[in-house]
């Protein structure tokens, strides 16, 4: 029964490639609306892709009530289940990341909304004072002290709010806005430095936060707007239960519940060298108000810009060598791309060896929350290491099938649109992405 329900799948799948091989890829196909568009995170997921592919499993698979994300980012996959009224559990490390998740999956009260932001608008405009809000390390070389003084105006004004869900939304939108107006390069998501000349046209904080909150507070309407016509709406939110976490998907993870489907994309290695997304997120951090944000748990993620991206998985190179040896005997891929470059750079190895071991301890966790035959769509980039490409496509499926798991399926995708910084963008070595499915 199960293996005609995997064949039922692949042909349906078929289906959709045969009619376009490119079809998959979404190229003048892929948006960011309603809530996916309250936040430009790194290297996001397709939501159409996503969508489409949960619809394929929801007509196939029987009892599909739930999905998890053990590494949910900014939530593409969390908007694609409210949508749905699927029940939903994601993990990031990345208090920020929990941040746009509260708010995709909090209330929505748009009218109250509109009126808070009012409130909130008038607080800032009325706020003369030039007192600094926030002191850390670095303020002064990543922001001019007329943004200082423009950020601590939009940080006290959103304190005066009482109600924590809009703190929330306001939150997110300075967060956005931080980014925006920081002396770093918008050019990359590690934290290099601007031009002078640049730093000299630094917009106005206030006034790109007040066009960024407009603007979410549209997307917010539109997302109140698709729940209710979907039929999923509860009053003010998604009939969705929906339960989030911040901390490494390589520790342990207490949770009653398990889940009826997987999808998720790791990250694509060492953080501090692909997608640094603790770098991201470190500026926009400082400036909210972080016991606002319910799930947050995890100790010293804000100590410095690097913080977030040493806790991720790989993040630390201790005992690499011996975790190597612990893992190769469940991939033969990874071995075989270990030698590989080890002839080049054999200090590089300990970067994957590190990544590798944590993400095999990550699947230990993730696949305790899954039910069983429960599926997986893992959508994976193969990067390269000293010039090297490091297949992970093979490396998780033999992860997964070393822990019982069965394959299913894998598509081959270009990646025309996922959102990544110029300079440091893995899409100079990674043009494809697999998406790998699999059965617990």
């Amino acid at each position: 029964m199960i293996l005609e329900q995997d064949q039922n799948l692949c042909k349906i799948i078929d289906t959709y490639s045969s009619k376009d091989k490119a079809y998959w890829s979404f190229r003048g196909r892929a948006q960011r609306l309603h809530c996916h568009d309250l936040i430009h995170y790194p290297a996001m997921m397709v939501p159409e892709m996503q969508g489409e592919l949960i619809d394929v499993f929801l007509e196939k698979v029987k009892n599909i009530q739930s999905i998890i994300d053990p590494f949910v980012g900014s939530g593409t996959t969390l908007g694609e289940a409210l949508l749905r009224g699927l029940d939903f559990c994601g993990i990031d490390i990345n208090p920020l990341a929990i941040l746009a998740c509260e708010v995709k999956s909090g209330v929505l009260y748009p009218k109250k909304l509109s009126e808070k932001s009012k409130i909130l608008l008038k607080n800032i405009t009325d706020d003369n004072s030039e007192e600094i809000s926030k002191n850390f390390f670095g303020i002064d070389k990543w922001f001019t002290k007329q943004t200082q003084i423009e950020l601590s105006i939009i940080y006290r004004s959103i304190k005066k709010e009482p109600s924590k869900w809009a703190r929330k939304v306001f939150w997110l939108s300075l967060s956005s806005t931080v980014r925006s107006v920081c002396n770093s390069r918008s050019s990359t998501y590690k934290l290099h430095i601007k031009p002078s000349k640049d730093i000299k046209n630094t917009p106005s904080a206030i006034l790109i936060f007040e066009k960024i909150l407009k603007k979410n507070i549209l997307k917010m309407i539109e997302q109140k707007q698709l729940l209710a016509k979907n039929k999923v709406l509860n009053r003010n939110k998604s009939i969705s239960k929906v339960f989030l976490k911040n901390t490494n998907s390589s520790k342990f993870i207490k949770h009653n519940n398990k889940y009826d489907l997987l999808i998720s994309s790791p990250p694509y290695g060492d953080n501090q060298t692909t997608v640094p997304y603790g770098q991201f997120s470190y500026l926009p951090l400082k400036w909210i108000d972080i016991k606002d944000i319910n799930n947050f748990s995890e100790k010293n993620l804000l100590n410095n810009q690097n913080s977030i991206d040493f806790y991720s998985l790989g993040g630390s190179l201790k005992n690499a060598l011996k975790k190597f040896e612990l893992i190769k005997i469940k991939s033969k891929s990874l071995v075989q791309c270990v030698q590989k470059i080890h002839k080049i750079n054999p200090n590089n190895i300990k970067k994957l060896a590190s990544f590798i071991y944590d993400l095999d301890q990550s699947l230990n966790n993730i696949l305790n929350l899954l039910n069983k035959n429960a599926y997986m769509i893992w959508t994976l980039g193969n990067r390269r290491i000293s010039n090297i490409e490091v297949p992970l496509d093979k490396i998780m499926r033999e992860l997964l099938e070393a822990k019982g798991c069965q394959y299913v399926y894998q598509i081959e995708r270009e990646i025309p649109c996922k959102k990544m910084a110029k300079r440091n963008s893995v899409t100079k070595t990674i043009s494809s992405e697999s998406i790998l499915i699999m059965r617990k």
